[in-house]
């Protein structure tokens, strides 16, 4: 990493997300001066709303993690020849990661990573000896419970993008993990060990967000007019208790711990039936056409909220950007694998094919990130990381060594989306279910490098890349290897 000094002071100055949020409730960081921010309690509650502000820049989950650079490495986009139409993405398609213009990104991405998780410890050291008498209630457990959990997320993202396919060598080195805001480099650590700090820094961050309203109030995805603060409300744009819990879920299934992975899964289900994530309202969905809830905001677990989230679509979806750049499925395997086709559970009457995705001559794009008719709704800036849907395939999958066993789960998600129960589950229904349930989430590659399986991306499977460690593999920046 650059021995750069990285502040949270800095963080809400970016260009791209220039409009804090409401629900932050954040002042310009630059008119208050750090000493301030760290004598109070809302100084506090200041410095982590920025940290999520940050998470939206455009080289973390604004885009670059999202919709753009890890899903071409995904395989969700089918993508041209023309050099004029389609630049750099041609590199990327092939995972041609050497190139000057993607070692630059890369180098982006892992810096904004990085920088936000000196930030996180930032919160977590001034968080300890004086400081503690600051906080009212439980907000010291809150606050700092979730600079813990964004800690994790952090470096388990880019334990996933830089390290080792985990499963193939858990012990090779990978990268390193911070405690401390410090300029001077840590030595990169092994997969597993990198794993094991991440499920450590979650368990203990789960551990200080047992008082978190949401397991009481749920999500609470309005604000208080009467409160002196909305901190504590908006639980789904921030790393909440049942968040930490499936994160939990998601790393242990990453490492190969089935046992855990179903156990902290299952728990987000149970919160799930009990009401705190309802599945969308049909209604929602297909009953309002002009304005569905394509997110299906109700089952969103943590997302970030982006006040231009539409320039997403804007920018790689919109069908009247052609004959530029325009992301889109190959059009055989949407038609024949994804939402068609007797043996791949693909249905044209999924909810997720009907809201999601609109016909323009003779192919379909994705308009899951387009505005909804109430702009100004929560529902209209929310970037999924962490859904519901997940959690029913985590616990498909981890149920048993025998994906069979698993269906049951499998079906009731595919029953929340209006299609028919699958007979059986085997690796290939699993891999086209997550498809259908994550893309354009930033998921897909990471799911293929866990599984080492080909990825996905073709009616015709000679163009589907077979596994290799050149795909998955991605080379450490360069900012980092020149330490």
């Amino acid at each position: 990493m650059k021995n750069k000094a990285y502040t949270v002071a800095l963080a809400c100055l970016s260009v791209l997300f220039s409009g804090c949020n409401n629900w932050l409730d954040v002042k310009p960081y630059d008119q208050i001066s750090e000493e301030e921010l760290l004598s109070t309690e809302d100084g506090f509650f200041k410095l982590l709303n920025g940290i999520y502000i940050e998470l939206n820049h455009e080289n973390l989950y604004g885009s670059t993690l999202s919709v753009e650079m890890l899903e071409v490495m995904g395989g969700a986009y089918e993508i041209g020849t023309d050099n004029m139409v389609w630049g750099n993405y041609k590199d990327l398609s092939k995972y041609e990661y050497g190139t000057e213009y993607w070692r630059t990104r890369l180098s982006a991405t892992w810096d904004k990573a990085y920088a936000l998780i000196l930030n996180c410890n930032k919160i977590l050291e001034n968080m300890e000896g004086n400081h503690v008498a600051l906080f009212t209630e439980d907000n010291y457990n809150i606050v700092r419970g979730e600079a813990l959990a964004l800690r994790a997320m952090l470096h388990f993202d880019m334990l996933r993008l830089f390290g080792p396919v985990y499963s193939r060598g858990k012990n090779k080195t990978s990268i390193p993990y911070y405690f401390s805001q410090t300029n001077l480099p840590e030595t990169p650590l092994t997969a597993e060990q990198v794993a094991q700090n991440v499920i450590a820094d979650l368990r203990e961050a789960r551990i200080l967000l047992a008082g978190d309203p949401i397991i009481t109030n749920g999500t609470m995805m309005s604000g208080d007019l009467n409160a002196s603060s909305n901190f504590l409300r908006y639980r789904a744009l921030r790393l909440n208790y049942y968040a930490v819990t499936g994160l939990l879920a998601r790393v242990y299934l990453y490492t190969g711990d089935k046992g855990n992975a179903f156990t902290y899964s299952t728990e987000v289900i149970k919160a799930a039936n009990n009401g705190i994530f309802p599945w969308v309202d049909k209604k929602l969905v297909i009953g309002s056409p002009d304005d569905p809830d394509r997110i299906f905001s109700s089952e969103v677990i943590f997302a970030l909220s982006h006040s231009r989230r539409s320039q997403l679509f804007k920018n790689y979806f919109d069908p009247s950007r052609l004959p530029g750049c325009v992301f889109r499925m190959e059009r055989e395997f949407m038609n024949n694998y994804i939402y068609g086709g007797s043996t791949t559970g693909g249905n044209q009457d999924d909810y997720r094919n009907l809201v999601n995705w609109t016909a323009n001559g003779a192919y379909k794009y994705f308009y899951k990130y387009a505005d909804m008719v109430a702009t100004g709704a929560i529902e209209n800036t929310m970037i999924p990381l962490l859904r519901l849907g997940e959690m029913y395939l985590i616990a498909a999958e981890s149920q048993s060594d025998d994906l069979a066993a698993g269906v049951s789960y499998v079906n009731t998600l595919r029953k929340a989306r209006g299609v028919s129960n699958l007979q059986t589950l085997n690796s290939d229904l699993l891999i086209y279910e997550y498809i259908r349930e994550l893309y354009g989430e930033g998921q897909l590659f990471y799911l293929y490098k866990r599984l080492f399986s080909p990825i996905y991306f073709s009616a015709t499977a000679s163009k589907n890349p077979e596994p290799s460690d050149e795909i998955f593999i991605v080379p450490l920046p360069d900012s980092e290897t020149e330490n």
